[in-house]
This record gives structure tokens, sequence and C-alpha cells, in this order.
């Protein structure tokens, strides 16, 4: 745990533009983490909760169902932080960007998936 510490230290004094990407990294998660949370209507029985190939596309579940978005968004937004900070220490600032760079990525795409999940209701 010292040692994280000791990598965030390392890279918020060398590397501020890591740090950015770490910032908007958590943004990202952080609106994942928000968006289903603040779509919710658990007054309905049954919400558009995932993707499906079955007649329009979408299909519709429980309203907890989309809380498994918001824990996945929060757990994936903080583990790759921290997995990209021992990235830098042990493999360099390259990797890390590439890393977080990709996990941006997905966020955006989860996002969008999730918007387009949640505008069907």
């Amino acid at each position: 745990m010292k040692e994280l510490a000791t990598d965030f230290k390392t890279i918020f004094k060398k590397d501020r533009g890591l740090f950015g990407w770490m910032v908007v990294q958590l943004g990202l998660s952080v609106w994942l983490f928000l968006l289903p949370i603040l779509n919710l209507a658990p007054s309905k029985s049954k919400v558009w909760a995932r993707y499906s190939d079955i007649n329009n596309g979408y299909a519709q579940s429980d309203w907890y169902y989309l809380i498994s978005f918001s824990v996945i968004a929060v757990c994936f937004g903080i583990v790759h932080i921290l997995i990209s900070a021992r990235l830098f220490s042990k493999r360099g600032k390259d990797i890390a960007r590439l890393f977080l760079g990709v996990s941006m990525a997905i966020c955006v795409i989860a996002i969008h998936f999730l918007s387009s999940i949640i505008g069907e209701g």
C-alpha cells in the first residue's frame, strides 16, 4: 500500500499528463456509475435493462439489474487507475498511458451502450 502511495506521488510530481489521464478515467467511471442510478425507476416492475437479439433488440428486466453496471463501473475505474500507477513504476509511462487509453475507450463504449439501453425506456 505504501508503494502505491509512493507511485501516485511520483506520478503527480513527474508526469502531470498521466495524472490528468487518471482523473479523466475516474470522471468517466463516475459518469458510468451515476448514469444507471439517476435513470432508475424502482416504481416500475420491469425496465429496459439489457441488449438482446430477441424482438426489437432490447430486453426488460428488474430495475435493480441496472445497479450491476454501477458496481462494475466503480471497480473498473479504481482498479484500472491502480494498475496504471503500478505499470508506471514497473514498465514506464508509455505502457501506463496505453493501458489508461484503452480503459477510457472501454468506458466511453460502455457509456454509449448503457445510454442506448436507458434511452429505450
